[in-house]
This record gives structure tokens, sequence and C-alpha cells, in this order.
């Protein structure tokens, strides 16, 4: 297939697989202006003109900057629709929260590229169903080991986990993470490089800060102990921590979960650094990657922390393993791949 036809079949696969419209519904495509660096011009272009050749009326509304005062707008614009879909990252505002009264697909498809990859053009109800066999895998596990080559060392009970209607409130385009698994009788090391960046569920600023060096997070059952590091990077943490728990009158020190991207289809070394932001909030779709939840509560928290090359043991067997799906190791999962051919591919990508 030519980048063309590619594109096609990505906007299709949101439409179809994704969203699950049908000719004479009505779609409302939110586009976050491209100056901004999230999105580009023409992606949400082109899902409504795929939209209009299958005969479902779309309307495309172009925002600036995310603010609540556009999202409220647009929670009461929805009940005139059957389906909003997100070219923006208001769409990650309260995922795990039903503010809208129709269908809502948030897109991590952030551009025409992004949308004819792998990424986007691989049947959506692949990773759906992936997402699931790993949820059960968690769910039948009752120890677990996080560690990574930086020195992370996290070990505890497989307490719970947040799926299904608990995970989150909307499609995501594509699947992209398993649902979160509770840290709440996690204890241990995590080790944490370059920077600490927001989930995405709320907006602040600044929402991310540098690390000169390696911090390490000591952490036990879920809580935040002690904070390890260079000594500005250190000062510079628990301002931060402060500044976002009582803007949000929430609780400083929880870990509150953690998940790893599953899709193999985003090459996360083609995902610039020069925003933190838009590379932790891009980059955690790629299985090399391990994002815990905190500051806060609930999922997914207010800051997170990111793991590069994780090994994630469950039980006697890793799951994952250096940033890898080790998925001969476990037969739900090969049950999905054997449904599914082409994940195997996808799977056999490696990860950066």
């Amino acid at each position: 297939m030519n980048f063309k036809e590619n594109l096609k079949k990505g906007a299709l696969n949101l439409i179809l697989n994704c969203a699950e419209l049908s000719p004479h519904k009505k779609v409302l495509i939110v586009a976050e202006n491209e100056k901004f660096g999230w999105y580009d011009k023409f992606v949400a272009k082109i899902v409504q003109k795929y939209c209009t050749e299958l005969e479902i009326a779309a309307n495309l509304l172009m925002i600036e900057e995310p603010t609540e005062e556009n999202s409220y707008k647009i929670q009461k614009l929805s009940s005139k629709y059957d389906c909003i879909i997100y070219f923006s990252r208001l769409g990650d505002l309260k995922r795990f929260e039903n503010v809208h009264s129709c269908k809502v697909v948030m897109s991590y498809a952030r551009n025409i590229n992004m949308l004819a990859s792998q990424f986007g053009t691989t049947n959506y109800k692949i990773h759906l169903d992936f997402k699931k066999s790993i949820d059960e895998v968690f769910i039948n596990t009752k120890k677990l080991k996080i560690s990574c080559p930086s020195g992370t060392d996290v070990t505890g009970n497989c307490y719970k986990i947040f799926s299904d209607n608990n995970d989150v409130a909307i499609k995501r385009f594509p699947m992209v993470v398993h649902s979160p698994i509770s840290a709440t009788l996690l204890s241990g090391v995590v080790v944490v490089e370059k920077f600490l960046t927001s989930s995405g569920s709320s907006f602040y600023s600044p929402s991310n800060i540098k690390l000169n060096e390696k911090v390490k997070f000591y952490i036990k059952n879920g809580h935040i102990q002690s904070v390890i590091g260079n000594e500005k990077d250190v000062c510079n943490i628990k301002r931060h921590y402060d500044y976002v728990s009582n803007k949000f009158e929430i609780k400083r020190d929880i870990v509150h979960s953690l998940h790893c991207g599953i899709h193999n289809g985003l090459l996360s070394e083609s995902i610039k650094l020069n925003n933190p932001d838009y590379w932790s909030n891009t980059v955690f779709a790629n299985p090399n990657y391990l994002h815990f939840h905190t500051c806060g509560d609930y999922a997914p928290g207010e800051i997170c922390w990111i793991l590069k090359n994780q090994t994630i043991r469950v039980d006697d067997l890793n799951l994952w393993q250096n940033g890898n799906i080790m998925y001969n190791n476990f037969p739900l999962l090969m049950k999905c791949i054997d449904k599914w051919p082409e994940l195997l591919t996808l799977l056999k990508n490696k990860t950066i």
C-alpha cells in the first residue's frame, strides 16, 4: 500500500472498528490548533473526509489550548451527537469519568504519519483483545516484581486491576495500554531519569520538571517515603509535588497505579524529546515504557514516573523483559495471537 491508501486504512480503522459509526450518525470532531505541537492540521480533516464519504455527518470544531471552559462547552454539545472524536489533549481530561452524553474516542494518532503507520492501521480490535488478555494475566497474578536497568526494584502483592468500566470512560484509539495495576501493596525503590511529567488528566503549569541526575523514590505500600538524589532535583521535586497536590487538593505522596504500553506499532524513537509532556504522553503506548501514576489517590494521578526497559515478573514468569512482552510464557497471550496472526508480526518489532 502507498501512503494515501494507508492513511485511508487508518481513518477507516478509527471510524469503523473503534468508533463503530454507521451512515447517518452524527459525529463532532474536536481538533486542537497545531501551533501547540500536539496534533497536525491534517489528521482531523482526513477523518472528517472519510466520515463524509461514509455518509456520516461530521462537524469539525477547532479549539485552542485545552481549558476547562472548552471541556464544559463540548460536554454540553455532546447531547446533540452520537460520538465525539478528540484530536486534542482535551479528550484526556477526566478520561476516567463519564462526563459526556454520547460515545467518545480519544485519538493518540496525533498526525497523519501516525495514522498511516502500523500504529493507526492495525485493526483496533486486535489490541482491544490483547489488552483484555494481559489484564487476565494480571488478574490471576499474586506476586509482582518490577525492575529496570537504572536500578528500580519494587515488589509486592498484585492487589487490584482497574479493568473494564473501572479502567477508562472513553475509547482510546488505538488501544495502547493494559488496565492500571494497583500499587497499594507495592514497596521498594523506583529510579526515575530525565523528567517528571504530567499524566495528562488535568492541566497545570509548569507541567513537568527536568531532572539533572537519577532520582530514587523509596515507596512503601503505595506511598512515597523518601526521595534521594541531587540536592537541587530533590528540592524541585518536593516543590512540584506540593504545588500540584495543593492546586487540586489531592493526596501528595500516593503512588496509585502503573501500566505499560502494549502497541509495538508506535515507533518510539520517532517521538521528539523537545516537549517532555508530549514525549511522555505519546511514548507510553510502546511496550518499552512503564508509567507509575502518582500524586492523587485515583487513576491516573497527576504526576507520572517513566521507566524504560522494564522487567515485570508475575509470580514465577516474566511478563515483560527488558521492555519486551514475553508472550510465549503465557497461554492466554498465545491464544490471542492465534486469533490475530498480525499481532505476532508487530510483537516481533524491536522496541527502542
